[in-house]
C-alpha cells in the first residue's frame, strides 16, 4: 500500500498541521515536529541566540525543574528533545500508548513557558563553550567551516561562522535576549506534526488542540533568500593545527541552484556515483586502489528552503600523502567530468538509493522523519511515494548534462586543515 493512503492530514487548530500514521506497531508512538524559528532568525549581532533559546527548552519550564521534567519522563519511559536547524525549531520523542497524554501535556508546557533560568542558563553556555573550544582540534570541521566561508557571504544560510565568533556570540547571550527572541517568535508559524505508531489520529489532534489553541500565530514567514554564493574560483587555503596525525580537505564550489531545480536529482544521482558510497569511485580507486586515504567522499548539500547550493569531496589524508591524495582525487573528478557516469553506474546507484529510502521507511522514527521533511518543505504527503519513480526516471544524458553544466573543475575551491608537513 502506498504510504500517502496511510496517512491522516488534520488540522486540530489554525497554524497547526498534522500527518498521523496508524501502525501495527503495538503500544508505542513516535513523534516529531518544527516550527519556523531557527537560526536564520537569530538578530544578525548574534547568531547563537536562536540555537541557545532551543536547547533551554528542556531546562525547566515555569511550572517545573529541569530535574522535575527529566523524572516524569523517565518514570514513564519517555523521551523529548529540543533543536534548532537553520530555519526550525525542532522536537523529537516516543512514548507509550497510555502516556501519550502526559507527554503531549509537557511538549506544550516546554515549547509555550519555559523557565529560562539564569543559572541552567550559564551553565548550557559553558558546556556550549567548552564543546566549541574541543571542536577547534576537529580538523574536519575546521576544513569544512573554511571551505564554507570561502563560498558564501555573510548571512547567507551556508555561510559558517568561526569557532571563535561562535564562543564569543555565546558569551554573550543573555537570559532577556532568549525570552525576547521567544516572545517573538515561538508560536503556530507553519507548525507541522507527525506521529507514527499506535496511535489514534483524533486522540492526537484534540490532544494537540487543548495544548497549542490560542497559542498565537507569529506570522513568520520562510526567509527571502536574497544573498547567492560568490562566483566560483580556483583558490586553496591551508588551516594550521598542530600536533594532528592527518589532514581533512573540502573541495568543491557552489552550483547556484536549490532542491526544487529540474536539474537537481540528476546532479545529485551523479555526484553520488562520484563519492556518495563505499562503492563510489573515489573509494574505489583514491581508497581501496591506490591506498591513499581511509576516508573519502562527495556530496550535494546546502539547497534546502530556496538555497543556492554547493558540491563538495571530503578526504583525510596522512600529511605525506597529501599532495599525492590530492592529485589522484582532482585526477577522478576531472575525468568523471569529461567522460561522464556509466549507464551501469546509474542502473546500480538507483537501485541503492531507493533501497536505501525503503528500508528508512522500515521503522517509525524514519518514517517520522520523511513525514516532517516533507512537510517543512510544502510538499504533499504523496511525494513520499512519487520519490522512489523520481530517481528510477532519471536518464544517463541528464546526469551527464548536469555534471557539465555545473560543475568546473578548474575553478575548485580547496580548504586543508591539520598538521603541514
Amino acid at each position: 500500500m502506498q504510504l500517502s493512503k496511510q496517512v491522516v492530514v488534520g488540522s486540530p487548530t489554525e497554524g497547526i498541521t498534522t500527518l498521523i500514521m496508524p501502525t501495527t506497531v503495538k503500544d508505542v508512538i513516535t513523534f516529531a515536529g518544527s516550527f519556523l524559528g531557527g537560526a536564520l532568525y537569530s538578530p544578525k549581532t548574534n547568531r547563537k541566540i536562536a540555537p541557545i533559546t532551543a536547547a533551554m527548552l528542556d531546562k525547566g519550564t515555569q511550572l517545573k525543574s529541569k530535574y522535575e521534567i527529566s523524572n516524569l519522563l523517565e518514570d514513564v519511559g519517555a523521551e523529548v528533545n529540543f533543536s534548532a536547524t537553520q530555519h526550525h525549531v525542532q522536537f523529537t520523542g516516543f512514548c507509550l500508548k497510555e502516556n501519550l497524554t502526559i507527554v503531549i501535556q509537557l511538549l506544550g508546557e516546554q515549547l509555550r513557558s519555559p523557565a529560562f533560568s539564569s543559572k541552567e542558563l550559564a551553565t548550557l553556555k559553558t558546556r556550549t563553550i567548552g564543546m566549541l573550544d574541543q571542536s577547534k582540534e576537529d580538523t574536519k570541521k575546521q576544513a569544512l567551516i573554511g571551505f564554507l566561508r570561502n563560498l558564501y557571504p555573510e548571512y547567507h544560510p551556508n555561510y559558517r561562522t568561526t569557532i571563535e565568533e561562535a564562543i564569543k556570540q555565546t558569551k554573550k547571550v543573555s537570559k532577556k535576549e532568549i525570552k525576547s527572541f521567544h516572545e517573538k517568535h515561538y508560536g503556530l508559524s507553519q507548525f507541522n506534526f507527525a506521529a507514527v505508531g499506535d496511535v489514534n489520529p483524533t486522540l492526537m489532534n484534540d490532544l494537540l488542540e487543548d495544548q497549542f489553541n490560542g497559542w498565537e500565530n507569529k506570522n513568520i514567514t520562510t526567509k527571502n533568500l536574497i544573498l547567492r554564493a560568490h562566483p566560483s574560483k580556483e583558490m586553496e587555503q591551508e588551516i594550521h593545527i598542530a600536533d594532528k596525525t592527518s589532514l581533512d580537505m573540502y573541495l568543491g564550489q557552489p552550483i547556484g541552484i536549490d532542491r526544487e531545480h529540474e536539474d537537481y536529482y540528476a546532479l545529485m544521482m551523479g555526484i553520488y556515483i562520484l563519492g556518495g558510497n563505499f562503492s563510489a569511485r573515489l573509494m574505489q580507486t583514491v581508497r581501496d586502489n591506490q591506498g591513499l586515504t581511509y576516508g573519502i567522499g562527495s556530496s550535494l548539500a546546502g539547497t534546502s528552503f530556496g538555497s543556492d547550493g554547493y558540491w563538495s569531496t571530503w578526504g583525510t589524508f596522512a600529511p605525506n600523502l597529501l599532495e599525492t591524495g590530492k592529485k589522484a582525487t582532482t585526477d577522478q573528478i576531472e575525468n568523471w567530468y569529461k567522460k561522464g557516469v556509466t549507464s551501469d553506474e546509474l542502473k546500480a546507484k538507483k537501485t541503492t538509493m531507493t533501497g536505501s529510502y525503503q528500508v528508512g521507511m522500515d521503522s517509525t522514527g524514519g518514517i517520522v522523519a520523511q513525514l516532517l521533511s516533507n512537510a517543512e518543505r510544502g510538499r504533499s504527503v504523496e511525494h513520499l511515494d512519487q520519490y522512489p519513480e523520481i530517481i528510477k526516471g532519471i536518464s544517463l544524458d541528464h546526469v551527464n548534462r548536469a555534471i557539465k553544466q555545473y560543475i568546473d573543475p578548474k575553478k575548485l575551491t580547496l580548504v586543508t586543515a591539520g598538521s603541514f608537513n
